[in-house]
């Protein structure tokens, strides 16, 4: 069965714990609570649960005042789409508050337009000939001098346009640059690279996702076995008794080996530090 809501988790995971010809004792609120716990989890580790966006942000006097950057005045995202959500309102998506990571930012700069005049335009409007001909009177590898003076443009434009460095926490959603600010002028344009939650109404396959049914089912098992705990080695009819200590450390099992094995098909592997 498709499962397309969160509500639909919740009954899929219950049934996966026993339910209901076991009694899974656990508050709808404790559900609901895990739930997002997971999410957060999945946003966080999970790279099926995140998504690229671009954010075109105009520089104010009081962003240069500060030295810093409120990403939650960023708005929607470029390309973002409207959305409906729950309660019928309507919305955009990506918007600023779906930012969990930054991972690019360019300064505003005007070593290279993207008008008429800009050095790639003129490059390539003179290189005309040259590109079908190769400056010559034959047709032969007619791209290689194109190719060679675009990696030179980039070369320059890598060393004068350079992504600056910045600082970015999701918790202060504060984006500092380590720039001179005075060279950034009111009115310009800051673009910013960054990752987004999927969100979850608008792409229902996320609910389909089998390692987070796993992760959610082992967080629930979890609270039941906290929830059960104060009553380890009741008798009950028939002679058993609870053993809420063992669903524990099972549980605890379970996600311990999810979150390893998030690690190893899911995380992006850390960036190389050369130099």
């Amino acid at each position: 069965m498709a499962i397309t809501t969160r509500q639909d988790f919740i009954n899929y995971c219950y049934r996966t714990l026993g339910s209901p010809v076991v009694q899974v004792n656990i508050d709808s609120q404790q559900a609901e609570d895990r739930l997002d716990e997971s999410l957060e989890y999945m946003y966080e580790r999970h790279f099926d649960f995140n998504q690229r966006a671009l954010y075109a942000y105009t520089v104010t006097a009081n962003d240069l005042a500060t030295r810093s950057f409120d990403t939650t005045t960023f708005g929607p995202a470029l390309g973002a789409q409207i959305k409906t959500n729950e309660n019928g309102l309507t919305g955009y998506w990506p918007n600023a508050s779906a930012i969990r990571s930054i991972t690019k930012v360019y300064a505003p700069s005007t070593s290279v337009g993207d008008y008429m005049f800009d050095l790639r335009y003129q490059l390539t409007l003179f290189d005309f000939f040259g590109l079908y001909m190769n400056q010559s009177s034959f047709s032969a590898a007619p791209i290689a001098s194109y190719m060679e003076g675009m990696s030179y443009i980039k070369l320059i434009n890598d060393i004068f346009n350079y992504p600056v460095s910045y600082t970015y926490t999701k918790t202060t959603d504060r984006l500092y640059l380590e720039t001179d600010y005075s060279k950034i002028p009111v009115g310009s344009v800051l673009m910013v690279e960054a990752y987004v939650e999927v969100d979850t109404t608008r792409y229902p396959k996320t609910w389909n996702d089998r390692i987070f049914k796993r992760h959610y089912t082992a967080l629930l098992k979890k609270q039941w076995a906290q929830n059960l705990i104060k009553f380890s080695g009741v008798p009950l009819p028939g002679g058993a008794s609870l053993n809420a200590p063992a669903m524990m450390q099972d549980a605890q099992q379970e996600l311990n080996a999810i979150e390893e094995l998030l690690k190893k098909t899911q995380e992006l592997p850390p960036d190389p530090m050369i130099g």
